[in-house]
This record gives structure tokens, C-alpha cells and sequence, in this order.
């Protein structure tokens, strides 16, 4: 678990379990580093750390390795209150970065399409030398929209990893901790299907969230 945000949101994890379960806390804690290496033996090779999007499913390993040690307890449920909890810590991210400002939408859209662009083209390079399986391919800006920020996640490996091992459950709750960021942001995240729900690909498209087109999409039930 050596890449920071894995660490960051396992210390979230270790809170949690002190938290609500102080008598069983150290035996919790024991299972769960022990079932990690065991988790991650099942799960499919995506290129490790050459691979930039990889700690995502680190995470979803974590968050299984948990759910087993505290017997299911530690469920979907706790992920959301989990990811709350960092939200509120971190909330100094909210007062420091507001995508209402046009200038840092511009440069939040400028830093995430120059960093996807290279990952795109490895990740293409990759699996046609049968490499890094059903990792995510990157399609920037499919709706060619000029508003906010707009890309599409084709595959994904969580989906696969807890569709093999019966942690199901646990997707929708890790996939919704992405509305939970955007939040942070004073964003809105539209996203309207995911490889969790059945679709072949989850879509992305963050908009300011006093935006005409955050209002439009109000009322609409994202995932």
C-alpha cells in the first residue's frame, strides 16, 4: 500500500474500526493487513505502479479487505461514511478551490487532459501488446463540449475484481465517492452510467455547481 492516496484512505479505515469497534479493533486490524496480499494475489495485473490509475483498485482491495475482517461489517455503508469523514477533514479543499471560478476550471480541465493524454496512448500501447487486461482506456472530451471538464473511463478492473470475488455490493459505494470529490471542488460530477451498473464504460463530466447545467441535471439520479 505504498502509493500515498491508498495510505491516506487507510488511515481513514483504521479511524473507522477504532471507532466503532474499540474491543475488536487490533483483531480487525491484524485480519485485514493479513488479507491484503491475498486480495491483491486474485486481482488482475494492470501494469502496478507504470500504470497511473492502478491505486483505484488498491483501494477496492482495501476496502475488501476490511469488509472481510470485520465479517461484513465494515460495508458499503462504511465506505460512504468513510469517504464523508475525509471529505470533512479535507475540507479546507473546498474553501481553497471553487470551479465556479472560471480561471481554475480552465486549469483543472488543462492539468487532467495533459495528464490523461500520455496515459491514453500507453494504455492503447499496452493492450495491444496484451498487456494491463481491462484496465481503463481514456476517451477525453467525448461530448466535444467546451463547458467544464469531460472524459469517459472504458473498462474497469474494480468491476472485474468484484465481480469475480463476490464484493459486488461494495461497487456503487466506491464509485460514489467520486460525487463526493467534485463536491469538494464546488462541482458537480454528471455521470449517468458506470461499469458498476452494467455499462461498458463510466462517464465523467464535471460542470460548476452553480451552473445552468447543474441545475438542468438536479433532479436526475447519477451514479
Amino acid at each position: 500500500m505504498a502509493n500515498s492516496k491508498v495510505t491516506m484512505i487507510q488511515k481513514g479505515f483504521v479511524r473507522y474500526t477504532k471507532e466503532r469497534y474499540p474491543k475488536e479493533a487490533d483483531v480487525i486490524l491484524r485480519r485485514a493487513e493479513e488479507l491484503y496480499p491475498i486480495l491483491h494475489a486474485k486481482a488482475p495485473d494492470i501494469g502496478g505502479a507504470e500504470n497511473l490509475m492502478a491505486y483505484n483498485l488498491d483501494l477496492m482491495i482495501l476496502a475488501a479487505s476490511f469488509y472481510e475482517a470485520s465479517d461484513h461489517r465494515i460495508d458499503g455503508a462504511a465506505i460512504l461514511e468513510i469517504s464523508r469523514d475525509m471529505a470533512r477533514r479535507y475540507g479546507v479543499v473546498k474553501k481553497l478551490v471553487n470551479l465556479n471560478r472560471p480561471w481554475q476550471m480552465k486549469l483543472f480541465r488543462s492539468i487532467l487532459y495533459k495528464r490523461y493524454t500520455p496515459y491514453a496512448k500507453l494504455v492503447e500501447e499496452k493492450v495491444s501488446q496484451g498487456q494491463w487486461g481491462n484496465t481503463w482506456r481514456v476517451r477525453i472530451n467525448p461530448r466535444n463540449t467546451d463547458e467544464g471538464l469531460c472524459f469517459e473511463l472504458v473498462g474497469c478492473p474494480l468491476a472485474d475484481f468484484a465481480k469475480a470475488n463476490g464484493y459486488e455490493d461494495l461497487l456503487p459505494y466506491m464509485c460514489a465517492s467520486d460525487h463526493m470529490l467534485a463536491e469538494l471542488m464546488h462541482a458537480k460530477l454528471i455521470r449517468t452510467h458506470t461499469c458498476a451498473t452494467g455499462g461498458e464504460s463510466c462517464d465523467y463530466w464535471y460542470v460548476a455547481d452553480r451552473s445552468d447545467t447543474a441545475k438542468a441535471y438536479a433532479d436526475v439520479k447519477m451514479v
